[in-house]
């Protein structure tokens, strides 16, 4: 078990040290040609191995405690082949001028695969590589370091607002700002066309690369699951057709449920088709278990039925499908028990909530007041869809 262990622990360190292999003698090469002096190569590469280094220790800790965005805790080489793209580009920018490196799409891209701040120092060591071996002022650094840091706040939780236009739009235009008060306005020349052409060509090369990029993360991370979440979503599929045949008043309890779930994270900016999934199969039984695995649902949808299984309540989506789940259940037991024709559906939310806060059941979940308040207030919303409930 412990030579298992040990060789897991190797094989996580290969891309490291290939890249540090890689960025060395690629720096010593360059220096060849160059004609840079022994000692300059020498700092430049314990440099650059020593960023490469601290970007794999960051990256190798917050993979081993799953503290890593979007699903890349399960695609670990990912990452150091987005990293290494880097450090050829990183590599190349030593010829171009300062005023061309398109770094701004890097920062994005690094942070995506990775997290926020995996990404930002991961950048940043590359960035080091371009700035020694062009000897670069320091405000050459603070231009693309500013600029990227905050491309990749704007970029931040790409995977529910899926929404590029403003993001890109001021992650460029604070690109453009920084490369004219370092490269254009200490030019010590009046302001001319010409000084604005390789800082706009940049610009235009970064819109492109970010657009890429986001096209790729789209097609790896956001949409992956989107034709399994259409079979499982599709009210009519084998799977729900057998449980609306074997247990009417279970299926249209799920219906219901997945409802309320749909609309209450179109709200909340939640992960709409996760939840609408959960709500479609919360209920299927003792062999829920096996249908995750055999259906392969995705992870987020298994995640929130899991929870609400295991009565371990941490993220949103599962507290709005405690929510919704209650809500349907309390209504339609009152219909069956009640013979009026007019029912307080408010004042039956406004106890099923108050229940929910006696028994202080999100008291680990992640789900704020204000949202609870939200959700509150759709269910209140919604009179007239109780009365098909009857």
């Amino acid at each position: 078990m412990e030579k298992d262990k040990q060789r897991f622990k190797w094989i996580y360190i290969l891309p490291e040290m290939g890249c540090m292999v890689f960025t060395a003698l690629s720096i010593y090469i360059i220096s060849l040609f160059t004609n840079n002096h022994t000692a300059e190569s020498l700092s430049h590469i314990v440099m650059a191995v020593m960023g490469i280094a601290v970007t794999g220790f960051q990256f190798r800790s917050r993979f081993l405690v799953q503290d890593l965005d979007y699903d890349n805790k399960e695609h670990f080489y990912r990452f150091w082949l987005c990293f290494f793209c880097g450090i050829v580009v990183a590599l190349i920018c030593i010829f171009l001028p300062v005023s061309g490196w398109p770094f701004l799409p890097l920062f994005v891209l690094l942070s995506l695969f990775s997290n926020m701040n995996t990404g930002i120092l991961a950048a940043t060591a590359l960035l080091t590589i371009p700035v020694i071996g062009s000897n670069a002022s320091i405000n050459v650094f603070l231009l693309y370091f500013i600029s990227g840091v905050f491309a990749v706040t704007l970029f931040q939780n790409m995977e529910h607002d899926f929404k590029i236009g403003i993001p890109l739009f001021l992650s460029l235009l604070c690109l453009f700002v920084c490369e004219t008060a370092v490269v254009v306005l200490p030019a010590n020349a009046r302001l001319h066309f010409e000084l604005f052409v390789i800082p706009a060509a940049n610009v235009i090369i970064s819109c492109l690369l970010i657009v890429g990029i986001i096209k790729l993360f789209s097609a790896l991370v956001v949409y992956k699951y989107r034709m399994k979440y259409l079979e499982l979503n599709d009210s009519e599929n084998q799977l729900l057709s057998s449980m609306k045949e074997t247990n009417r008043d279970e299926y249209f309890h799920s219906i219901h449920t997945a409802y309320f779930c749909e609309r209450i994270a179109t709200s909340l900016s939640l992960d709409v088709e996760a939840l609408k999934c959960a709500g479609y199969y919360y209920r299927w039984g003792e062999h829920l278990k096996e249908l995750l695995e055999e259906q392969e649902f995705p992870p987020k949808a298994a995640e929130i039925i899991t929870e609400y299984l295991q009565k371990n309540f941490l993220h949103k989506e599962t507290a709005v499908l405690i929510c919704s789940d209650m809500v349907i259940s309390t209504v339609m037991m009152i219909h069956n028990k009640s013979q009026e024709k007019q029912i307080h559906y408010e004042q039956i939310i406004d106890a099923v909530f108050k229940r929910l806060e006696e028994k202080n059941t999100f008291r680990k979940c992640d789900i704020t007041v204000r949202e609870l308040d939200i959700m509150h207030h759709i269910f209140k919303e919604e009179k007239l869809y109780y009365d098909f409930l009857r």
